[in-house]
C-alpha cells in the first residue's frame, strides 16, 4: 500500500493497482480568492485515479477549478465518493460538472472498493465528514476539518478500531479576531492537535489541511498567527511526520521524510508572497438588491416569527464609506456613513466581501473562513448566521416526504454525535439555569414582601 501526498488536504492511497484520491486542490484559489496554496501541488495523472473522495463542500476540499480542469473524457472514468448527507445537492452539482458516477457512502459502515480497499465515512457537524481507509493491514483515519468532542472521537475509534495513520488539521482555518488572536484560536488548535495524537495513539500522524496562506490585503494579517510545520515539529509528539507534495510512504518500508518536508515548507512560507489588492467595489444598489433577496429567502424558509426575533445589525463598507443597515425581519438599506454609524456598525468589510456573503448561500461561511472582515462584537453570536448556515448546508428537510425521510435518516446516523454535543453544552447552560432560578426566587420573595405590606 502506498500513500502519496498531493497538496493541502489531498493525498492518494494506492493498493493492487487501484487508487483513491482525497479532496484534490491542484489549482486556483479558494474562499472568495482569500486562500492560496503555500506550496505547489504535486501533479496527478487522472488516468491512474479510480476513486475521488470529497469530504465536504468547502472549496479547499470541493475545488471547482481542479474538477473543471480535468479532461471531460477522463471524468467519465472517475468514481466520485461523497457522504450520504441530508441533502443530495452536492451529488447533483458533481453530476452537472460531467461526472456521471457519483456514489453516496452510507455513514458508519465499512464499504468495499476495488483493490481490497475498504472505506468508512462518517459525518461531523452540518457538513464535514471523515473517512477511514483500511487496506493491507493498515488503517488510515482522515479527520480533515472535523471539530468533535471527546465522546464523538472515542465513538469513531470504536467504529474504526486501532489507527495506523492519522491525518488531521494542525493550524486554524477561520477568522480569529480583529487583527489579533482574540479568540485564542492558536492555543486551542495546538491543544486540539496534541489531544488527538494522545487519544488516538496512531503509529504515525500526518499534519495536513493547513498548507495555505491568506492572500488578500484584507486578510493577510492572519499569516502572522498561522501555525507553521516547524512549530508542530518542535512539540516532539510521538510519530508526527510531515509529507511534502509528491512525497510517498509505503507500508513495507514505513519511512517518512519529515525533516526534509518541514524544511521545504518553511522555505515556501519564508518566500515573499504576492497579495491581491482589496477586491473591486460593488455598487451600493447591487449590494442592497442582493442582501434583500437573501433576507426574503431566509424569511420564506424559517418564517417571520423566528427571523423577527433576530436583532438588526449593520455593516460598515470601508471602501465606499457607506453603512448597510440590516433588519432580517424587514429589509436592508444603504446609508451614508457618519462618525456615529461607522462606530456603531458591528461588521467592517469591503463591499465585494459583503456582496459575496449574501450573493451565495455559502457566502457568509466563506467570508468567515477567509477572514476578510472584522467583528466588533466577536464574542456575541449572530443568530442570523445560524440560519444562513442551515440554508448553505441544506441540513433541514424541504421538498416532500422523500427529503424528509432522507433527513431523518441522516440525523439518526448522527445520534451519538448529537448526544455528545448536547451533553457538552449542558455545563454552559447550568449557570444560566441557576441564575434564572435565583431571579425567580427573588421575584417570589419580593412578591411575598409586597403581599405582606398589603395585609
Amino acid at each position: 500500500m502506498k500513500i502519496r501526498f498531493v497538496s493541502h488536504a489531498s493525498f492518494s492511497v494506492e493498493s493492487n493497482g487501484v487508487t483513491l484520491l482525497c479532496d484534490p486542490w491542484l489549482c486556483g484559489k479558494a474562499f472568495n480568492q482569500g486562500w492560496a496554496l503555500v506550496s505547489p501541488a504535486a501533479p496527478v495523472t487522472w488516468s491512474n485515479i479510480d476513486y475521488v473522495w470529497i469530504s465536504h463542500q468547502h472549496p479547499d476540499h470541493l475545488n471547482f477549478p481542479t474538477l473543471k480542469s480535468i479532461d471531460r473524457k477522463e471524468r467519465q472514468g472517475l468514481k466520485l465518493l461523497y457522504q450520504k448527507h441530508a441533502s443530495d445537492r452536492i451529488v447533483r452539482v458533481l453530476q452537472g460538472l460531467g461526472y456521471p458516477s457519483v456514489y453516496e457512502l452510507k455513514l458508519h459502515r465499512w464499504i468495499s472498493l476495488h483493490g481490497g480497499i475498504e472505506v468508512m465515512c462518517g459525518s461531523c457537524g452540518s457538513m464535514d465528514s471523515w473517512i477511514a481507509i483500511r487496506v493491507e493491514g493498515v488503517t488510515l483515519l482522515n479527520l480533515n476539518d472535523c471539530v468533535m468532542s471527546h465522546g464523538h472521537l472515542k465513538n469513531i475509534l470504536r467504529l474504526v478500531g486501532n489507527v495506523t495513520i492519522l491525518l488531521t488539521q494542525f493550524s486554524f482555518a477561520n477568522w480569529i479576531g480583529n487583527h489579533s488572536d482574540e479568540l485564542g484560536e492558536v492555543a486551542r488548535k495546538l491543544e486540539d492537535f496534541q489531544y488527538r495524537v494522545t487519544v488516538i495513539q496512531p503509529q504515525a500522524t500526518i499534519p495536513f489541511a493547513s498548507f495555505i496562506y491568506f492572500c488578500n490585503r484584507e486578510n493577510c494579517w492572519m499569516n502572522e498567527f498561522a501555525i507553521t510545520p516547524q512549530r508542530i515539529a518542535d512539540m516532539n509528539l510521538p510519530g508526527v511526520s510531515f509529507m511534502y507534495p509528491g512525497d510517498e510512504w509505503n507500508s513495507t518500508e514505513r519511512l517518512f521524510q519529515s525533516m526534509s518536508a518541514v524544511k521545504k515548507y518553511m522555505q515556501d512560507i519564508s518566500e515573499e508572497k504576492s497579495l491581491d489588492p482589496t477586491p473591486r467595489s460593488v455598487p451600493a444598489s447591487t449590494l442592497e438588491q442582493v442582501v434583500n433577496r437573501t433576507l426574503r429567502c431566509v424569511r420564506a424558509k424559517f418564517g417571520r416569527f423566528l427571523i423577527g426575533r433576530i436583532k438588526p445589525f449593520s455593516i460598515y463598507l470601508h471602501d465606499l464609506d457607506l453603512v448597510l443597515m440590516i433588519d432580517p425581519a424587514t429589509t436592508c438599506r444603504v446609508r451614508d456613513a457618519t462618525d456615529e454609524s461607522r462606530e456603531a456598525a458591528r461588521y467592517v468589510m469591503c463591499s465585494q466581501v459583503a456582496w459575496y456573503a449574501f450573493a451565495y448561500s455559502w457566502g457568509w461561511g466563506a467570508m468567515e473562513v477567509s477572514g476578510m472582515y472584522s467583528d466588533r462584537l466577536l464574542n456575541e453570536p449572530n443568530r442570523f448566521v445560524c440560519y444562513l448556515n442551515i440554508l448553505a448546508t441544506e441540513v433541514l428537510p424541504s421538498g416532500g416526504i422523500r427529503r424528509f425521510i432522507r433527513t431523518v435518516g441522516f440525523f439518526w446516523t448522527k445520534r451519538i454525535e448529537l448526544a455528545y454535543r448536547i451533553r457538552g453544552k449542558i455545563p454552559q447552560f447550568l449557570p444560566k439555569i441557576a441564575s434564572g432560578k435565583q431571579r425567580v426566587a427573588s421575584i417570589v420573595r419580593n412578591g411575598m414582601v409586597e403581599l405582606g405590606k398589603l395585609r
